[in-house]
């Protein structure tokens, strides 16, 4: 099944000293990143870069909860995926 969290960058940091929120989505050993619209600056987060600020820490946790939601829903389908995708590691 495919996991999703949030993830920010330390050494993504923006010219405006910025960084960005992704979401990453998991499934096996393959990881992608997701781009947000939400920025934050560093007194927004801890020093591990989790989210701080409990507006944008609710806001990405409604899309957390949306993915989760439509992943969840493809239920067999996403093994389907694997096969078409990933024929060598679904022997």
């Amino acid at each position: 099944m495919a996991a999703v969290s949030t993830k920010v960058f330390g050494h993504h940091k923006k010219a405006d000293g910025t960084f960005d929120v992704k979401i990453c989505v998991q499934h096996e050993i393959v990881r992608k990143y997701l781009d947000t619209s939400h920025f934050l600056v560093k007194k927004q987060l801890t020093s591990e870069f989790k989210i701080k600020d409990p507006f944008v820490a609710d806001k990405v946790e409604i899309q957390l909860r949306d993915y989760r939601k439509l992943i969840s829903e493809l239920d067999d389908r996403l093994e389907f995926l694997n096969r078409i995708y990933f024929p060598s590691r679904t022997n």
